[in-house]
């Protein structure tokens, strides 16, 4: 998988440099997880202008919807650390019914290293009815999908039966996106936060999958929990409704030594 951004593709695609600032780096120097699915976010929100402002995410709002994020497969080449400014390059590659696709990568502005590469799916969702816009018939000027060989692959992933470690989070108003509903990222921080301390100053992410299954809204109380294959280096998670049990969001993980 590879991004072109250039003049030809510039309605398509878009790219961004972003400063790290020492408060998006762990004790290690390594970049916040949640903070590079955050700049994943702000490009994906403005780049999605370039294909019409029909699509931005004021004027949905104005009609009552809302851009949600569905699923994330990312792979490293190298977790960042020590990186002063992170060059990122998005691609919005159309859509397939109720899903749009758009894709990643990231790169060490410095060194020119492409650090990690991510594909995505998304939904156009009414924030009344919570029913899911058919792309295609509502907006027929939106381009279709088009596979391509090297495609990364969004994976499907399972519930967990057992857990080893959990803990509680009440959702604060600092949590909520312009959607009133908890930010994406906010999940990202809930499920690494139930890690223990030594796995994490040890290890290093290689590859996430992510599922953003239900919304969640303020005041609500949810429980991460996670269950440790260390001989494999892998953790799963699952998020949920501490009230009514719902599964909110299951994450995949798996990790290298540092």
């Amino acid at each position: 998988m590879s991004i072109t951004v250039d003049k030809a593709s510039e309605k398509y695609t878009m790219e961004l440099i972003y400063p790290v600032s020492i408060s998006e780096t762990d004790r290690l120097h390594a970049i916040k997880p949640a903070v590079i699915f955050n700049y994943m976010q702000d490009i994906a929100a403005k780049s999605i202008d370039r294909l019409g402002h029909q699509y931005c995410w004021d004027e949905l709002y104005k009609r009552g919807r809302g851009w949600f994020l569905i699923r994330y497969r990312v792979e490293f080449d190298e977790y960042p650390v020590n990186v002063e400014k992170i060059k990122i390059q998005t691609e919005n590659r159309g859509c397939n019914r109720m899903h749009a696709y758009r894709d990643f990568e990231l790169f060490d502005d410095k060194t020119g290293n492409r650090l990690m590469r991510a594909t995505s799916s998304w939904f156009i969702v009414d924030l009344n009815s919570k029913s899911v816009i058919n792309l295609k018939q509502e907006y027929s000027e939106f381009f279709s999908f088009t596979p391509r060989e090297d495609d990364l692959q969004l994976r499907k992933l399972k519930s967990i039966d057992s857990v080893d470690a959990e803990k509680m989070f009440h959702v604060r108003y600092d949590d909520l996106d312009f959607n009133n509903h908890v930010n994406n990222t906010v999940y990202i921080t809930w499920a690494m936060e139930v890690l223990d301390y030594d796995f994490r100053v040890s290890h290093k992410l290689k590859n996430m999958d992510i599922y953003f299954k239900h919304e969640v809204k303020y005041g609500d109380d949810i429980i991460s929990q996670v269950r440790y294959d260390k001989e494999n280096l892998i953790t799963e998670h699952i998020i949920k409704n501490a009230a009514s049990g719902e599964e909110l969001c299951l994450i995949k993980a798996e990790y290298t030594t540092l």
